[in-house]
């Protein structure tokens, strides 16, 4: 006769480990598809609340670090441009999210100062990019780092047709 555990014992040891796992997932914030539609929405609206969705020292890309710095990053930009984000891909699980995104980014204002852009725009001015970015969540749910490689420029700034 087998002297490991029978059947029995092995489901209800399974069964009992389930409402573990249900409270460890619910204890963090979820960052699902539904979240990071409302966090792409809040974007897009150029509501400031997105960075709700982060940890206080979150890391950013382009070495931001904390939400002050990506919100000084934003506030910088937003008087020039209105950025417009598509999710063509989204996973995540607890640990944290990876979406490709098309970003439309149109100048809505001449902007002369080259430390923002890159160069001088003029208002009309539009670029395509792609980005696919991988977003790191702590413990609580909150996403402590934002890095992927620079994006790939689908249409470089040119003048709206």
């Amino acid at each position: 006769m087998n002297a490991g555990p029978d059947r029995r014992a092995l489901l209800l040891g399974a069964a009992a480990l389930v409402p573990l796992a249900a409270v460890a997932e619910s204890s963090a914030a979820r960052f699902d598809r539904t979240a990071y539609d409302r966090y792409i929405g809040l974007m897009n609206a150029g509501d400031l609340r997105f960075v709700d969705y982060y940890a206080d020292d979150i890391r950013f890309v382009m070495n931001i670090r904390g939400r002050a710095g990506v919100l000084d990053f934003y506030a910088r930009q937003r008087p020039f441009v209105k950025e417009r984000l598509a999710v063509t891909f989204f996973c995540s699980d607890r640990t944290g999210a990876a979406a490709e995104v098309r970003s439309e980014v149109r100048c809505i204002r001449d902007c002369a100062d080259t430390t923002i852009f890159g160069r001088p725009l003029k208002a009309g001015e539009v670029q395509t990019i792609r980005g696919c970015l991988l977003y790191v969540l702590d413990a609580s749910g909150l996403v402590a780092e934002i890095k992927g490689p620079p994006p790939e420029i689908l249409q470089p700034w040119t003048a709206a047709r």
